[in-house]
This record gives C-alpha cells, structure tokens and sequence, in this order.
C-alpha cells in the first residue's frame, strides 16, 4: 500500500506540474507537450499504482487473468495490469486445524476428543489448490471432513480399553492415516497432536473402579512378597541361631570327652586328691549332724583328723560311733 501511494503521488504532482507549465508557457509547442504530459502523467496514475502488489515472505501469489489462474508470484515487488489481472495471497506457514469429534469404539463405547493438525500448503502446488479450491478456506473445510473421519475410523477399530492402554500411541496412528489421505490434497501434515480423550461416565466409573482393583492387588501382592521375605529373614536368623547352639553343643561333648578321656588317664591317688581339692574349695565349713559311710573319708584322712588346705577352716571331726 506505501508504494501505490508514493508512486500515484509521483504521478499527481508529475500531471499538475505539468498542467500549470501549459498554463503559463506562452509557446504552442511546449503548452503542447506539457498536457501531453499531464495526460500520460494521469493515465500511468490509473494503471501503475494499481498494478503495483508485494508478496511477503512465506506467501504464494496466485495472479489470475480475468479470472482464470494462470501462475504464482514470488516474494517480493510485482507488477500486474490491474484490469487484466487480480493476484490472490496464499499463505503456506504452517497451518493448524482443530476439530472436536466424537467416535464409537469397537465395542461401542463413545469416544470424544480434540484433534489439532498442523500442516503446509505446498508452495510447488498452490496454483493447483487455487484452480481446485478457489481459495484456503474452502481447502480447509474439505481437509477437517477427512480429518474428522479419518480420526474416528482409528477408534471404530479398537475396544475402549485398548484406546486407553494405547492412548500415547493414538496420535501416531492418526497420523499416519491423515498424511495418506491428504497427499492428494496439495498440504504436507507436520504434526498432529489428541488431547482431552474421554467416556461416557458408566464406563470411566469402570475403568476407574478396575483402576482401583489393579491397585489393592498389587498392594497385597507386595504386602506377600514382603511377609514372605521377612519370613525367610526370621527363618535365616533361626537356622543361624540353631546352628550356634548345635556348635556350642557339640563343642561342649567335645570338650567333656576330652575331660573324661584325661579322668580316666588318671591314677587313683591323683583323682582322689583332686576331689578333695575341689570338695574343700567348694565347702562353706558347715558339717552336716549326721554322716556315716564312706562319705567321711571325703572330709577326714585315715588318722580320723581333719586336714585343711590352706586357707580351709580348722575344724576337727570327730567320726560318729
């Protein structure tokens, strides 16, 4: 728009200029050739500034004559006769189209969603869609038709527990049935993206519920391997606790067999004062009121006396009658 204006100014003040050198020129000649200025000045402001049109970056201009498209412009300056020729813009950024849908499942479960395409008009193909389509928009509602069943074809296939299993899969194999249906379409998909998936309530109530069993489930599957695990921990600690006690024991026979197997290597003379060692290191002094048998020999020699050890009590016994 800042061009047309600058060049019809040109032309305006071209055209009066030349105007008022006619006026005032007081020669035929040059009077002459300053309104043929004027006049050429005025016809070049009816065409030039109309014919002039820019292309921005990442747009196609489709320039059709009297109607009929004929080529694609280039960002940039361009030049068309405006009577002759109009140029329709074609943006070929990257588009989005979102769509809201609603699907059976399989097993007849309804399924609704959103749906969000992002595309590119091919910019090799635009003067296809201009002479197919006339314009983007219509391009655009023909593309969400098939988008929009193309989507539901993908969840008719599967059962509604299947969808929510393989819900992060779901955007891929939409995908991949868009971009084959729209390649004749002149647009290139460069992402689609599913969001907001859901139910009807009687079955979100159901998946919710077996949600819920899957849980306790595995929380008393844990809650086993646990029990059974500190089970075999206390067990592990019992057979510890049992092998000590049957080396203990075993070193204690050990140790009694060495005892008795020494006892036995002994003489009389030896074991005798051994136990009477051991009997006078164990008595507390106090001699029971009656004692007969051999059992005094124990405490008395063969004179009848006692004899202590050394720090034993001096006590005499006197062997009863």
């Amino acid at each position: 728009m800042g061009i047309r204006v600058f060049v019809g100014a040109v032309f305006v003040l071209i055209a009066i200029g030349a105007g008022v050198m006619a006026y005032k020129s007081p020669k035929k000649n040059v009077r002459r050739g300053m309104i043929a200025a004027a006049a050429v000045s005025v016809l070049l402001l009816l065409i030039v500034p109309g014919s002039l049109f820019t292309v921005s970056t990442g747009e196609i201009g489709v320039v059709k004559v009297f109607g009929e498209a004929r080529e694609t412009v280039t960002p940039g300056m361009n030049f068309k006769p405006w009577f002759s020729h109009t140029v329709e813009i074609y943006d070929i950024k990257t588009r989005q189209i979102t769509i809201d849908f609603a699907a059976y499942s399989k097993d007849a479960q309804t399924v609704t969603g959103n749906l969000a395409v992002q595309y590119q008009i091919a910019p090799d193909e635009v003067l296809d869609i201009s002479r197919e389509f006339g314009v983007v928009e219509v391009l655009e509602e023909r593309l969400k038709a098939i988008i929009n069943e193309r989507a539901k074809s993908v969840f008719s296939d599967k059962g509604a527990m299947l969808i929510v299993e393989s819900r992060s899969s779901l955007s891929g194999e939409i995908e991949q049935r868009i971009v084959s249906a729209l390649d004749q379409y002149h647009v290139t998909v460069t992402a689609v993206a599913l969001a907001d998936i859901s139910f009807n309530e009687a079955f979100e109530s159901a998946v919710e519920q077996k949600m819920v069993a899957e849980q306790e489930k595995l929380r008393a599957e844990y809650d086993k391997e646990r029990a059974i695990i500190k089970a075999e921990e206390q067990l592990e600690v019992a057979q510890r606790e049992a092998d000590a006690v049957v080396e203990k024991a075993q070193g204690d026979a050990e140790a009694l067999r060495i005892m008795q197997t020494a006892w036995s290597a002994l003489s009389a003379e030896v074991k005798e004062a051994m136990l009477r060692q051991t009997f006078y290191e164990k008595w507390d002094g106090v001699l029971p009121g009656v004692m007969s048998g051999d059992s005094l020999d124990l405490i008395i020699g063969s004179s009848g006396v006692y004899a202590p050890q050394q720090n034993a009590p001096a006590t005499p016994v006197v062997p009863a009658e």
